[in-house]
């Protein structure tokens, strides 16, 4: 049973996953930067539906991880 959907960006030598699925209300994404000993979520970002959860998602990478130029 699908219960998400998982974006994944590769950043450099960074790796960031965001995994949004649907909550009562809502939407949430859970952002996790992959690698040794990051087992928590970086954020948690909730929005009313899944496509402004998904853009505030790829937002929050854009920002903090920025494609190299």
């Amino acid at each position: 049973m699908k219960t998400g959907r998982l974006l994944k960006f590769h950043r450099g030598g960074t790796e960031v996953q965001a995994y949004i699925y649907r909550e009562p209300g809502g939407f949430r994404a859970a952002l996790y930067l992959m690698g040794p000993g990051n087992n928590a979520p970086a954020a948690t970002l909730e929005a009313p539906t899944e496509a402004e959860v998904e853009a505030a998602a790829r937002n929050w990478v854009e920002t903090r991880y920025p494609r190299p130029r």
